[in-house]
């Protein structure tokens, strides 16, 4: 009910087609009711220059009526319309274009205030030619046969008049519905368009933030390899030979030399996942397998790397440009990271294809899965890594796709142009 209750106040752009209903009816419905006043085969009675100068003086008025919406303007044009309608119905009979009118008013009513009303107004319609009709077989309305004489010129000068009135009537309606259409139309294109370059622009806003996270990870991994390494590196040295020299610390040198070297672990490890070397030095799929490899000896989980048959040789020279290459290793860490964090699986497998064009990756593992459809609940509840994976692929225009089941394990599948 609801959809049909209110629908000026549902659809804003109503409330200007409904103006521009009010204004071509108060134009054409004067002249019409003129034409049918002092155009005529037969002299008109008191009441009939009331109804129809009544008419013509009310359309016009209602335009410009204070205190009353558009919508309610609009529905008493209606109700007068076709209670002069039918008025006229039951004094010429199918004369002077009055089915053409209830047409009309039909239209009005269900383009503009909703199909309910247009469909009472069919019944209506309806039910007056019905009853008109029983009264004049009958003989309870005399219809006066003047009114539908061919051989009178008045009545096809008449009839030419109000059918051209009320064609250009029912155009000018239609037309303004059109208009308002090709506008929203027009509207939406432009909304559309400004989104899109928005979009364009968010990702490449996003591109150049991945970029710079991963210099500054680059950066902080030539760091702690380089230069907290060899530091850590040259202090393990001068520890043992103070050790060898026999000195009245050498045994606790030894838990301290220990502890050196736990720190060199750990200084290694955080700077392999900030930047794996081999992903600059040698490219993609080693990066991976060392990476598969690690992971695998550090959590007991299988891991495998395979290449698909379509693949091409990714020596140095037929290497993939570097933001895809970190892109698709990053890809490969999250699912890998969110698979040994979340899913608890025991076996894991990498697949990659390359072709000249494009480079195709899945990550599949057999853990407890998920529902897909929790993964904005997820979101909410801070756990982005999958929203991050996602964006990382779309902002270099890749496809994504994700599919899990609870207890069938999760497909994590990327494809990026080259």
């Amino acid at each position: 009910m609801a959809d049909d209750e209110a629908p000026a106040e549902r659809e804003p752009w109503r409330e200007s087609v409904l103006r521009g209903m009010l204004t071509v009816a108060a134009i054409i419905v004067p002249p019409l009711c003129a034409l049918a006043m002092f155009i005529r085969p037969s002299p008109r009675s008191q009441m009939d220059y009331l109804v129809l100068g009544s008419c013509g003086v009310l359309i016009p008025l209602l335009r410009l009526a204070p205190g009353f919406t558009v919508r309610r303007r609009a529905f008493a044009v209606i109700v007068v319309l076709f209670a002069t309608s039918v008025y006229v119905l039951a004094k010429a009979g199918f004369a002077a274009g009055v089915a053409v009118s209830m047409v009309a008013i039909v239209l009005m009513g269900v383009v503009y205030l909703g199909r309910r009303l247009g469909f009472v107004l069919i019944g209506l319609s309806a039910a007056a030619h019905v009853i008109v009709g029983v009264c004049v077989t009958r003989g309870i309305i005399v219809l006066d046969p003047n009114e539908v004489d061919p051989m009178l010129m008045q009545n096809w000068f008449r009839m030419a008049a109000t059918t051209s009135l009320l064609a250009s009537l029912l155009a000018l309606l239609i037309d303004s519905v059109i208009r308002h259409v090709e506008a929203s139309s027009a509207a939406a294109t432009d909304a559309l368009g400004q989104l899109r370059v928005a979009y364009e622009r968010l990702g490449l806003l996003h591109g150049r933030l991945e970029a710079a996270k991963e210099d500054e990870r680059r950066f902080l991994a030539h760091e702690l390899h380089d230069e907290l390494g060899q530091s850590l590196t040259a202090l393990k040295l001068r520890m043992q030979l103070g050790a060898g020299a026999g000195g009245a610390a050498a045994d606790g040198t030894g838990e301290a030399i220990a502890l050196v070297d736990n720190l060199i672990a750990r200084v290694r490890k955080i700077s392999v996942d900030l930047r794996p070397p081999l992903l600059d030095e040698v490219g993609l799929v080693p990066a991976l397998r060392a990476y598969l490899d690690s992971q695998s000896a550090l959590t007991g989980v299988t891991m495998e790397l395979e290449e698909g048959t379509e693949k091409t040789p990714l020596h140095l020279e037929n290497r993939l440009p570097a933001d895809l290459e970190i892109a698709c290793f990053r890809v490969v860490q999250e699912s890998i990271t969110n698979a040994l964090r979340h899913a608890a699986a025991a076996h894991i497998q990498v697949r990659m294809v390359r072709t000249a064009d494009r480079v195709s990756l899945a990550v599949h593992d057999d853990g407890r899965g998920f529902d897909p459809e929790a993964i904005s609940r997820a979101d909410l509840a801070g756990h982005l890594g999958i929203v991050g994976m996602r964006e990382r692929v779309r902002a270099r225009a890749g496809l994504f796709r994700l599919t899990s089941r609870l207890g069938g394990g999760t497909d994590v599948e990327i494809d990026l142009p080259v």
